[in-house]
């Protein structure tokens, strides 16, 4: 009697396809100047929502892992309540927007809604979710440490090639036009990027991940043996080829020029690689400190010329004038807000032309923060940006209290977060798909590695 066979897919070959996946995502959504317009931006969106339906059905055995899953369903499932209700008919009266009530009477209109353009919402409301998916997916394809260690290598070599694309382009082809009309050599270095400052802050967090990299593929110190002498061990060219890689995206935001981008990352990745460097040995920790801040001190001296020479531009920024308007408009809708991703709608109203002039149009704050504020409202602003730091601070402090191994993913994780928090006070990184995506999946990989393998109290 023929005995039926049955064939099985491996969990663990799900999760390197899935892995495979979530690489090609992030290297597409960079390498589509950043997925900035259509129909890149959609493109790449849907990819990620693919990818995230399909890590759903993968099972979260981690308890740690599936307090952080269903964190993050709880963050998502808020955001997408409050950005729908923004776009549900209302009876017109004090819970829509003024701008319904100022219609109703010469329009006729019944019914008004919290957001000024619910259309506008409607399209800007995936770019809030989909980086909370990509987050959720990196989570659950870290299910062992051995995974999240591959996840968080996987992500430092996709972001690593993404610069290297860049500099070849600017070298060899600066003529090239990388989908956009605009060839490589337009303007400073950006390589497949819109603009500098988006190209500084995507090559900042792959210098962050490729600093964890050199942490996680570091060689296990060799035990002494009795006997003979062992025959010369071949020697590994991980460490080498991670080490230049590192200092060739290190020149890489140095060229691009973008002050906000290299004075922010540079000095605190040095400062979390001196930490790592404390936290290695405990003797000579001063030395070591030293040493590695000294280094990154001599690199800017060498190197930093380019940024240094934009420091001493002009005292006065469009952006203080942009930022002041943009107060304005959060005093008159401090608590519903104006909808999600309604900016450029809103702001023409409070711009002021004396300080901006009349000539083009604004299309972000260049604050996050504030452009968040903006459309949902302070009170749900807070809730969502306390929220989501809440998670992973709570996941990487865990990891540096707890971990015996590898704390240096944690503070490399906590040193991303600054840098991109930062920079979104004067910029609009995580409002770039291709950045925000891959900035989530990095959070992603280090709370899982914060969080693994983790003993807990009795």
């Amino acid at each position: 009697m023929l005995q039926k066979t049955t064939y099985a897919v491996s969990p663990h070959r799900c999760r390197d396809f899935c892995r495979a996946g979530l690489a090609a995502v992030l290297f597409l959504a960079a390498l589509f100047n950043g997925s900035v317009s259509p129909p890149y931006t959609q493109i790449t969106g849907c990819l990620a929502a693919l990818l995230a339906l399909v890590c759903l059905p993968v099972k979260t055995p981690s308890p740690d892992i599936r307090r952080l899953v269903q964190f993050t369903a709880l963050i998502l499932t808020l955001a997408a309540l409050w950005g729908g209700l923004q776009m549900v008919p209302l009876p017109i009266g004090p819970l829509t927007h003024p701008v319904w009530q100022q219609a109703a009477a010469a329009l006729d209109l019944s019914a008004g809604y919290l957001s000024v353009s619910p259309l506008r919402t409607l399209a800007a409301l995936p770019a809030l979710i989909l980086p909370g998916l990509v987050f959720f997916s990196t989570l659950i394809l870290c299910q062992s440490p051995r995974s999240a260690k591959r996840t968080w290598v996987a992500l430092s070599l996709t972001g690593a090639a993404i610069v290297l694309l860049s500099i070849v382009l600017e070298v060899f082809f600066p003529q090239a036009q990388v989908f956009t009309s605009y060839p490589v050599s337009h303007g400073s270095f950006s390589g497949v990027f819109v603009n500098r400052n988006a190209a500084a802050s995507f090559f900042g967090l792959t210098a962050f991940a490729l600093a964890g990299s050199l942490q996680i593929l570091k060689p296990a110190p060799r035990l002494r043996r009795s006997g003979p002498a062992p025959s010369p061990a071949r020697i590994s060219l991980a460490q080498p080829a991670l080490w230049l890689l590192l200092f060739a995206v290190l020149i890489a935001i140095i060229a691009t020029r973008s002050r906000a981008g290299a004075m922010l990352s540079l000095p605190l990745l040095f400062l979390c690689l001196a930490i790592v460097s404390a936290q290695a040995r405990r003797s000579g920790r001063a030395g070591r400190v030293l040493l590695v801040l000294g280094g990154g001190c001599l690199l800017l001296l060498l190197f930093g010329e380019p940024v240094f020479s934009r420091l001493s531009g002009p005292a006065r920024d469009p952006r203080w004038c942009a930022w002041a308007g943009t107060l304005a408009a959060i005093r008159d809708n401090l608590w519903t807000g104006t909808g999600f991703g309604t900016f450029a709608e809103v702001f023409p109203s409070y711009r002021d032309p004396v300080c901006l002039g009349t000539e083009g149009s604004w299309h972000r704050a260049h604050n996050s923060y504030l452009e968040l504020i903006l459309g949902f409202g302070l009170p749900a602003a807070l809730l969502l940006l306390g929220l989501s730091v809440r998670l992973i601070l709570n996941s990487c402090l865990a990891g540096l209290r707890w971990r015996r191994s590898l704390r240096a993913i944690p503070v490399l994780t906590l040193g991303a977060l600054a840098f991109v928090s930062a920079h979104s006070l004067v910029d609009f990184p995580l409002q770039i798909p291709g950045i925000a995506y891959y900035f989530a999946a990095l959070l992603g990989a280090g709370c899982a590695i914060s969080a693994l393998e983790t003993p807990h109290r009795q």
